[in-house]
């Protein structure tokens, strides 16, 4: 009893030193801030529409909600992020059991032909006193590892969705392209058999029935490019989907939804700093920070302790009835390394001061996308406009002109211009369609945090989970 007393002030006495050169280095011990960046620079258009954080909702399509919701659902990529992400969740509950002390139970038995055996039992138990903090600054490390990773899935989530809503998009354009250019042949053939007619009464050439016919196949060659740019979104859109091409379920003859107001966006610092790639950047920074909070840790003692209670006799039998045990406090302190570990700290520093930089450039790159996406959404919509008037001035003159020359008041030239504009036209204002609402989704996707599993909300309003960086 007397030994464990005298252990035990041993144990008090060594605590006490260590307190006092903690105190004594904790002047020294210092850790970077970091700042938040605050960009005050405000977008270049504003709407007033609220926009549910499920982005997609906003075309009110039950089509495009569907397979949205299928692929985020099944696809095998977001499948794989999630995984990864409970991983390092996983790390930060490994982080954290250095705090506590470790217990182990050992026993061994010894056979000897001329002495006598023995067998022995021993409970040890180690446990390192943090007083520089390097343990805390490996938990935090893990923490904010978990948070990169989960950035990286809801970047991953978000880029899944607009993926499906522009492969949907690209298949309904391609749907109605199909019934355009089956319209379009069935006039071109019409009006084939009212030029032949018209050479059979000697009031055409045979040139303009050539012409006709050179239209007629040129449509032909569209229809046939058609057919494949239909089962390339198909089997896009069953790729992200995760399931067989042919068991794609995509109903026939959809039409385009209609562009939804513009959104209230808010201010940059508001509306962008949950945004999946800064809410990365920042936590990158922060896991340099904790890298660089270790490496100084490093340049102080360690201090820990050990305690050992064992037994051992000739007899395993006797083995639980004396036990002598040992408490043990250990300092082990840096001397010389060649200034190894100033040089860490040194370069953690260097690291740190860069990713500070990225994170500034993150959130300017990010300001400058949704500021160009806006600028070609305004751009897009008075090009969809333009070419509805321009469509509709060529049905006029497509009409007159088809009226004056069945009256023979003007040449087939005339008339085979104004159908191929027409033609064309009639494509092209499919495309302009197709373009505006994919120019939205991409403007819903540069705002959107990604996160889908929350209540329907606003995308700019921050929620009480995402405070990593206030």
């Amino acid at each position: 009893m007397m030994y464990f007393s005298r252990n035990v002030s041993l144990v008090i006495t060594c605590i006490k030193l260590f307190l006092l050169i903690n105190l004594v280095s904790c002047a020294q011990h210092y850790k970077v801030d970091v700042e938040r960046i605050e960009p005050s620079i405000s977008f270049i258009a504003q709407g007033d529409a609220q926009v549910d954080i499920r982005w997609w909702h906003s075309f009110e399509n039950e089509g495009l909600s569907s397979v949205i919701k299928q692929g985020l659902k099944n696809n095998l990529s977001l499948k794989a992020k999630d995984l990864r992400l409970k991983s390092t969740a996983i790390e930060t509950n490994i982080a954290r059991a250095d705090l506590q002390p470790t217990l182990n139970l050992t026993s061994n038995s010894t056979y000897n032909f001329y002495e006598s055996n023995t067998a022995n039992l021993a409970v040890n138990s180690s446990w390192e006193l943090d007083f520089w903090g390097g343990i805390e600054a490996s938990i935090n490390k893990a923490e904010w590892n978990h948070q990169e990773q989960l950035a990286l899935y809801r970047a991953r989530a978000n880029l899944v969705a607009g993926s499906i809503a522009n492969a949907w998009l690209g298949l309904i354009s391609e749907q109605e392209k199909q019934l355009v250019l089956a319209k379009q042949f069935q006039r071109t053939q019409d009006a084939l058999q009212v030029i032949s007619r018209r050479f059979a009464m000697g009031k055409s050439s045979v040139t303009n029935i050539w012409q006709q016919q050179k239209l007629l196949k040129s449509i032909e060659v569209l229809q046939s490019q058609n057919k494949t740019n239909l089962f390339s979104y198909q089997q896009t859109l069953a790729l992200w989907l995760a399931m067989p091409t042919k068991a794609l379920n995509i109903p026939k003859h959809q039409v385009f939804p209609l562009l939804p107001k513009l959104p209230e966006i808010g201010m940059p610092a508001q509306v962008l700093k949950f945004r999946p790639d800064i809410e990365q950047a920042f936590a990158k920074v922060k896991v340099a920070n904790e890298n660089l909070a270790i490496a100084i840790s490093n340049q102080y003692p360690r201090v820990s302790l050990r305690a050992n209670y064992s037994t051992s006799k000739t007899s395993v039998k006797d083995l639980l009835d004396d036990w002598s045990g040992n408490l043990i406090a250990s300092l082990a302190l840096p001397l010389f390394d060649s200034g190894e570990r100033k040089s860490i700290v040194e370069q953690r520093k260097l690291l740190l001061q860069a990713l500070i930089l990225d994170y500034q450039q993150v959130w300017l790159e990010a300001i400058a996308v949704v500021n160009q996406v806006l600028i070609k959404e305004n751009q897009l919509v008075k090009v969809s406009k333009n070419l509805a008037e321009q469509l509709d001035l060529a049905k006029r003159t497509e009409k007159l002109t088809t009226i004056k020359y069945l009256n023979g008041k003007t040449n087939y030239l005339n008339l085979l211009k104004a159908q191929e504009s027409i033609l064309s036209l009639e494509r092209l204002q499919i495309e302009a369609k197709k373009n505006v609402i994919m120019n939205r989704v991409l403007l819903y996707r540069e705002l959107s945090h990604g996160d889908f599993s929350l209540n329907e909300q606003t995308v700019i309003v921050s929620n009480d989970n995402k405070g990593k960086q206030s």
